[in-house]
């Protein structure tokens, strides 16, 4: 098996909530950033809540899952996976013939609901960077939906693309999320009562701002590459798996809801083609 291409670790805007193995002092600033990258562009996507992974061919063009540092190779531990592996084998010529042995797609996950929960996904993989393995740089948005262009896969939504005024001007782009309906809420409690999970508990772990979206991924853009990388997340996100005492994964799987007339194995419309880049 070759080595597996790794996410690279974001670090955070200023002001967002700490991870696990994050400092303050690598936070950085609107300011910052525009310093950093002059004469760049900066597109926003909303953070989606799921479980990163990678779809890629190796040199003998056989196809590799991957989630984070691992390659899917089967396990009870994988059940998650059963329809992302399942929607990767049906789309294997196609996404072969794309992707060849030089890109690597990186996507979110988002069948099994972790601190969000969504009922209203129009596909259960998101794709949000493209790696091209023969120079070692990620695409740019326009250039990862021209590489995409008629295959069966959702990107993340745009929110915007250009940079924010300020900083309060960026956080002013977190509202609901594209992907939860009005009566999410009872969409939640239906779901957790499928998975035998007590559904005023289910709804508590979803923390005080739950209305709101995770957060925000930024990306510096220039050249037909991606440059740099930031995230905001949500102050209330991690601190509702600290107050609860067990992370996602321990916890009894609910699975998130898919929007009316979904087909996961159809092409649907990706939310980043309806933004001009």
């Amino acid at each position: 098996m070759e080595t597996i291409d790794k996410y690279p670790r974001t670090p955070h805007a200023a002001g967002s909530r700490l991870q696990k193995g994050d400092t303050a002092e690598g936070q950085v600033s609107l300011r910052e950033m525009q310093k950093k990258h002059p004469n760049c562009r900066m597109v926003i996507e909303e953070k989606l809540d799921g479980a990163q992974t990678g779809l890629s061919y190796s040199d003998e063009l056989e196809q590799r899952l991957q989630s984070r540092g691992h390659y899917l190779n089967g396990g009870a531990r994988e059940g998650q996976f059963n329809l992302f592996k399942e929607w990767a084998n049906v789309h294997d010529a196609t996404l072969m013939e794309r992707l060849e042995n030089r890109f690597t797609m990186y996507g979110e996950w988002c069948f099994a609901r972790h601190t969000q929960f969504y009922d209203a996904l129009p596909h259960y993989f998101f794709e949000f960077d493209i790696l091209d393995r023969q120079s070692g740089s990620f695409l740019s948005t326009p250039a990862r939906q021209d590489l995409l262009s008629g295959l069966p896969v959702v990107s993340v939504p745009v929110l915007a693309d250009d940079w924010p005024g300020s900083e309060k001007e960026l956080l002013d782009l977190v509202g609901t999320s594209a992907y939860r309906s009005a009566g999410w809420r009872d969409s939640l409690r239906e779901a957790a009562k499928n998975a035998a999970v007590d559904p005023e508990q289910a709804l508590a772990e979803c923390g005080p701002s739950a209305d709101l979206m995770e957060g925000l991924y930024l990306k510096i853009e220039k050249d037909g590459e991606t440059v740099g990388r930031y995230k905001w997340v949500h102050p209330d996100f991690v601190q509702t798996i600290i107050e609860g005492g067990v992370h996602w994964s321990q916890r009894p799987m609910i699975r998130n809801g898919l929007a009316s007339g979904a087909d996961l194995f159809q092409s649907p419309k990706s939310p980043t083609s309806e933004i001009a880049l």
